[in-house]
C-alpha cells in the first residue's frame, strides 16, 4: 500500500535534514511539522514513487514555503530523482487515499528542481480555493508577479531581467464526479533577461503566471551561465534613424481591410496600412536575417507572394445541428466513408466559457485510435465554420502523388461551391518556404528519434477574400488536400454574406503619408535573439534590429492617417 505523507514527515523519514525543520525555526505555523506520529513504509511499493529529498531541494523548498504557505496544506504523493536530466521532481495533493477521480476541494503542486543546486526551476500550483475564471489585470499581474521574482530571487538577481511583458492569459478546467466544473484563470507576464542593457528574447528569463486574486500559480526558469557565453557587443551597430533608413520604405506598407477590427468593447470594419517588413535585421548593415543562424537571408528568400484568384460561388451551405448530421457531412465533404463509419463520439464536458461561445464543438474518433474527425459550427444557424478528417498512419512521409497544381485546383473547386456569395474575387497567398540547413550548433545524435520522417503529407491552401480589389484580411479561407490521394482533409471558410459593409477606398492617405505616420510613432530597437532547437539553445545570443511589439501592433487608418494601437491584452477594468 502506498502512503502520501505530510511534506516534513517525508523529510524526517529520509534522514537526510535535521528533526527540527527549518521552516519551524523560522516561526513559520505548526502545519509545516507532522501532527500525528507517522510510520514510513519502506516496502518497495511504498519506495517507488518516494525518493529521498536531497539537502539541496529541501533548502529550497523551506524557503518556498515563506513564499507559498499553502504548500504546508499538501502532501508529497511522488518525489522522483530524474536521472537523465539531473532533475527531482515532487507532487504534492490533498487527495485522501483511496480517493479517485476529480473531487471538490482537491488541490495540487507540482514542483522540478536541479538535484545538485536545489535551483527551483518550476512551480505549478493548482489550489481549490483560488479557483476563478477571471483574468487578473495587467498592473496587478506585474506587480504581484514582480513582487514574487524580487522575493525569491533577491534585490541583487531582480536586476538581471526587465520589465515583466505580459503574453496573454489561459485558464483550464476540470469536471467533478458531481457533474459540476471549476476553473482556473490567469496571466501571464514575461522577464527578459537583459544583457548589455539589451533585453533577449527566446524564452531565456522567468515566467511567471497570476490570479485574479493575486497569487503566483506558475513559475519557470533555468539560469543561465553566462560566463561561458561570448555575448555580442552593440558597439558596431547603426544607430535607429540610419537603420531605418535602410529596412523602411513605401514598399514595406501594405493596405487591406478588417472587417472586425478589435476595439476595447467591440468591433468594427477598417480599411487600414500595415508595416509589413517584419522580422529580425543585422544591426551592422540591415539585411533580413535568419535567426537559427545568424545570416542573411537572399532578396526574396521565404516571402509570400500574393495571387488573384477569380471564382463564381454556388452559395451551397454546410449546415450541421446535431452529431449524426456532423457525421453525414464529414462522409460527403471528405469523400472517405470507410473511415467515417469508423468513429464515435468523443465524450466530453466542454469548459465553463464553451457554453457562452457562438460555436458548437463536434468530436469523433476510431476505437483505434488511428482517424479523428471534428466540426465547429455556429450554434445558432448550424453553419459549418472548420472541419477536418485526420488519418494517423506510422508510415514514413512519401514523396507527393499530387502535385500542387492538382491540389489547388480541388481547394479551388471546393470554393466554388461553398465560398460565401461575396467571395467573387480572392487573393492566394503562395508561400514557398526553404527549408534551412540545421546550423552547426545543432547536435543532430540528440534529435528525437525519426524527427525528420514524418513531414506533412498536405497541401495547404490560404485564401483572402477582396473588396474593391483589396484583401479583406479576417474573411479567409484555408484548404488542405492529401499530397497522396488527393482528398481534402480540412478546411475552414468564412461566414456566408451577400453583401459586405465596408469603407470606401478613393479618398485615403498614400503610402508615403502612412510610412511617415509609422516612423513617427515606432521605431525599431536593440535586441539579443538566443536560438533555440527542440531542447538545444545556440552557445551564444544574436545581436539584431527588430521592430518592438510588446505593447501590441499599431496600425494606420487610411481614411484619417491616424496610428492606432491594438494591445495585446486588453486589460481588465
Amino acid at each position: 500500500m502506498k502512503y502520501s505523507l505530510p511534506l516534513t514527515a517525508l523529510l524526517l523519514a529520509s534522514s537526510l535534514v535535521p528533526a527540527a525543520p527549518a521552516l519551524a525555526a523560522e516561526g513559520e505555523t505548526a502545519q509545516a511539522q507532522p501532527t500525528e506520529s507517522v510510520t514510513v513504509n519502506t516496502s518497495d511499493a511504498a519506495s517507488e514513487n518516494l525518493a529521498p529529498i536531497p539537502p539541496a531541494v529541501q533548502k529550497t523548498l523551506d524557503k518556498l514555503f515563506t513564499l507559498q504557505p499553502e504548500l504546508q496544506k499538501l502532501a508529497i504523493i511522488m518525489s522522483l530523482p530524474e536521472e537523465n536530466s539531473g532533475r527531482f521532481s515532487l507532487s504534492l495533493s490533498n487527495r485522501k487515499a483511496g480517493e479517485t477521480g476529480n473531487q471538490k476541494g482537491e488541490s495540487n503542486a507540482h514542483l522540478t528542481f536541479d538535484t545538485k543546486t536545489g535551483e527551483l526551476l518550476e512551480l505549478d500550483l493548482n489550489i481549490w480555493e483560488w479557483a476563478s475564471d477571471k483574468n487578473p489585470s495587467l498592473k496587478l499581474t506585474y506587480e504581484s508577479a514582480d513582487k514574487f521574482l524580487t522575493e525569491w530571487l533577491g534585490t541583487e538577481g531582480r536586476k538581471q531581467f526587465g520589465k515583466p511583458i505580459s503574453t496573454g492569459g489561459g485558464s483550464s478546467t476540470i469536471s467533478n464526479e458531481d457533474g459540476t466544473q471549476t476553473t482556473w484563470s490567469d496571466r501571464r507576464a514575461n522577464f527578459p533577461l537583459m544583457l548589455n542593457g539589451i533585453p533577449v528574447e527566446g524564452n531565456v528569463g522567468p515566467r511567471i503566471d497570476v490570479d485574479a486574486f493575486g497569487h503566483v500559480t506558475h513559475y519557470s526558469y533555468e539560469p543561465i551561465d553566462l560566463n561561458k557565453i561570448d555575448v555580442p557587443k552593440p558597439d558596431t551597430a547603426l544607430s535607429v534613424e540610419e537603420i531605418k533608413q535602410k529596412i523602411a520604405t513605401a514598399d514595406s506598407i501594405g493596405l487591406s481591410y478588417i472587417e472586425a477590427q478589435p476595439e476595447k468593447t467591440k468591433t468594427k470594419p477598417v480599411l487600414r496600412y500595415d508595416f509589413q517588413n517584419f522580422g529580425y535585421f543585422q544591426p551592422q548593415t540591415g539585411a533580413s536575417i535568419d535567426t537559427m543562424s545568424g545570416k542573411e537571408l537572399a532578396d526574396g528568400q521565404n516571402q509570400p507572394v500574393n495571387k488573384k484568384v477569380m471564382i463564381s460561388p454556388k452559395g451551397e451551405q454546410l449546415i450541421v445541428h446535431s452529431e449524426e448530421e456532423a457525421k453525414q457531412l464529414l462522409a460527403k465533404v471528405f469523400d472517405n466513408k470507410d473511415a467515417v463509419a469508423k468513429l464515435r463520439v468523443n465524450e466530453r464536458q466542454g469548459a465553463a466559457w464553451e457554453k457562452e461561445s457562438p460555436q458548437q464543438w463536434y468530436e469523433f474518433s476510431a476505437e483505434d485510435h488511428h482517424i479523428y474527425a471534428s466540426i465547429t459550427a455556429d450554434k445558432k444557424t448550424g453553419q459549418v465554420q472548420h472541419a477536418s478528417l485526420q488519418l494517423n498512419t506510422d508510415q514514413e512521409a512519401q514523396p507527393a502523388k499530387i502535385t500542387q497544381d492538382e491540389a489547388f485546383t480541388t481547394a479551388r473547386n471546393f470554393l466554388e461551391k461553398y465560398a460565401s456569395p461575396s467571395a467573387t474575387q480572392l487573393e492566394w497567398t503562395d508561400f514557398t518556404y526553404t527549408k534551412p540547413e540545421l546550423p552547426a550548433w545543432v547536435d543532430k545524435s540528440k534529435l528525437p528519434e525519426g524527427f525528420t520522417k514524418h513531414q506533412s503529407r498536405e497541401h495547404n491552401f490560404f485564401f483572402y477574400e477582396t473588396y474593391e480589389g483589396i484583401p479583406i484580411m479576417d474573411r479567409t479561407y484555408h484548404i488542405s488536400v492529401d499530397n497522396q490521394t488527393g482528398n481534402i482533409v480540412s478546411f475552414s471558410l468564412a461566414t456566408p454574406k451577400d453583401k459586405l459593409d465596408l469603407p470606401d477606398s478613393k479618398n485615403i492617405i498614400t503610402k508615403d503619408q502612412a510610412l511617415e505616420a509609422f516612423l513617427k510613432n515606432k521605431s525599431p530597437k536593440l535586441q539579443y535573439v538566443w536560438p533555440q532547437y527542440f531542447d538545444q539553445r545556440a552557445p551564444a545570443p544574436i545581436l539584431v534590429y527588430a521592430w518592438d511589439y510588446s505593447e501590441g501592433y499599431g496600425y494606420v487608418d487610411a481614411l484619417t492617417g491616424e496610428y492606432i494601437i491594438v494591445p495585446n491584452n486588453w486589460d481588465e477594468e
